[in-house]
């Protein structure tokens, strides 16, 4: 958590603790008995990042005002997107929106399972769907992490796996653990769940994850252009085709926005940092 720029809540740390969840309650006498933890006006934090407390707090109240607001893009862009590209099969909300410390000036966090073979189709689908919230956003101003050329980024596709590559995951490890804890899928809640059963290791790390039930919250629609696309799958190599020149293309957007980013120190650290955690599966790691 704190890797990630945060300090928890009581409640949030209870509830996702390495093991097993475990009520608040009963966590307050062994933070107060801790040398190594600090337990401060309900956050808690390993001792020497008390840092984090204040912005987390902050966070904390700025979500609760701008939360809901974040989820009904969120909605709206799922609902978009899945008619557009029917390869995309979960639309799972992650990052500040997920974890609830979202406040204004944050972009909204996405991980997309698709089907194998159509990544990249998918990737840019997602990120033509952006533009257009881009566009119905411009107004808003973003944090500096956040900003990119010319419009706003208000959705950010943090992962995008092939079914391929979750059957079962190459990592295996507590960092991937805690990214599939806090998934929480919009669309798709049964394709997420059988991603779970198809990695029991998940276990080893956070048993709880087994116990979340999820509803979709949209009904899934198509799009001419999204039957298009699926006409396009009947055909392997027209697929392999378009999927290729999808990567190209937006390869070619994702350099803009690098370009745009690396003027900002902070920015760069950031970025740096996120490859290091996705690794294999950031986007162009392939």
């Amino acid at each position: 958590m704190h890797r990630w720029g945060y300090a928890p809540t009581l409640a949030a740390l209870g509830d996702e603790l390495l093991g097993g969840r475990v009520r608040a309650e009963s966590l307050v006498e062994t933070i107060r008995g801790s040398n190594s933890i600090r337990y401060i006006d309900g956050f808690v934090c390993l001792h020497g990042w008390e840092r984090l407390i204040g912005p987390s707090r902050q966070r904390v109240t700025a979500n609760s005002r701008a939360g809901e607001d974040a989820r009904r893009i969120a909605r709206d862009f799922a609902r978009d997107l899945t008619r557009f590209c029917p390869f995309v099969d979960v639309v799972s909300l992650s990052g500040s929106v997920a974890s609830g410390g979202f406040e204004p000036g944050d972009d909204i966090d996405f991980d997309l399972f698709v089907q194998a073979g159509t990544k990249y189709i998918s990737y840019l689908a997602a990120t033509l769907v952006g533009l257009k919230y881009a566009w119905r956003y411009r107004h808003l101003e973003l944090n500096p992490l956040h900003r990119t050329p010319l419009l706003p980024k208000i959705t950010c596709i943090n992962v995008v796996w092939p079914e391929d590559q979750t059957r079962p995951f190459v990592r295996k490890d507590a960092g991937l653990a805690f990214e599939l804890l806090h998934c929480q899928p919009m669309l798709g809640s049964e394709r997420f769940q059988r991603v779970l059963a198809e990695n029991p290791w998940l276990r080893e790390f956070f048993p709880q994850v087994y116990d979340r039930v999820w509803i979709d919250a949209l009904d899934r629609d198509v799009s001419p252009a999204g039957r298009f696309l699926s006409a396009i799958a009947k055909r392997p190599r027209l697929l392999r085709a378009f999927e290729a020149t999808s990567r190209r293309i937006a390869w070619i957007l994702y350099q803009l926005v690098q370009t745009r980013r690396a003027r900002n120190p902070e920015a760069r650290e950031r970025m740096a940092f996120l490859r290091r955690v996705k690794y294999p599966y950031e986007v162009f790691q392939d």
